[in-house]
């Protein structure tokens, strides 16, 4: 296990006693997280970033696995956990009986820990209606959500910042952590983009 990455089961360890609390907080509290007319972290243009970080402060991303089994989450994890700056928290799907159901409780506890980001490996866009209903809960807590090499979309395209598809061939693509970086900090960004999982040490 790699020093930053924790791995969870995704099966809802969390009480819904904190659960309930995070709803009010996102009432109360975070409402100013949510922009109008656009995602959570989906930002085109220069401003003032939304989401900078407290100097010291770990960031923690929470990367909700893919239903396939394949060694692309694996290559995800290590990318991101070799930004010292990233804290990951993995939860795998694959080979459960009910993965998609596995992903949204992950999701919802992403949002009970205040992770700075959610990712989503190979989103399919069946159960439209349980996906909006989980992926609102991080836009109404201000939490940006990514798409990784998604095989469909929400058709809410106010539920998710980015699509970062994965080709490790191209030069140009942007590093998995810093295109990651660029969301948490509501920097100007594709609303797609080109990423690689090969790290400047590799």
């Amino acid at each position: 296990m790699s020093k930053g990455t924790r791995y969870t089961m995704g099966n809802g360890i969390l009480l819904k006693l904190a659960v309930g609390v995070c709803c009010a907080l996102a009432v109360f509290g975070l409402a100013a997280c949510t922009p109008r007319g656009a995602a959570v972290g989906d930002t085109q243009q220069e401003q003032a970033p939304a989401h900078d970080n407290v100097p010291g402060a770990r960031t923690t991303i929470a990367l909700i696995g893919s239903p396939h089994a394949s060694n692309a989450d694996t290559l995800a994890v290590n990318a991101l956990d070799a930004d010292d700056d990233f804290d990951v928290v993995y939860t795998a799907t694959a080979g459960l009986d009910d993965p998609g159901a596995t992903a949204r409780q992950a999701v919802l506890d992403a949002v009970v820990r205040r992770v700075n980001l959610i990712m989503i490996s190979d989103f399919t866009d069946g159960e439209e209606g349980a996906w909006s209903q989980t992926l609102g809960k991080a836009r109404e807590s201000g939490i940006p959500v990514v798409l990784l090499n998604p095989e469909g979309e929400p058709h809410d395209p106010l539920l998710y910042a980015a699509v970062f598809r994965v080709n490790d061939r191209m030069m140009d693509a942007v590093p998995l952590a810093k295109a990651a970086d660029m969301v948490i900090r509501d920097e100007p960004h594709d609303r797609e983009m080109m990423v690689t999982t090969i790290t400047a040490t590799e």
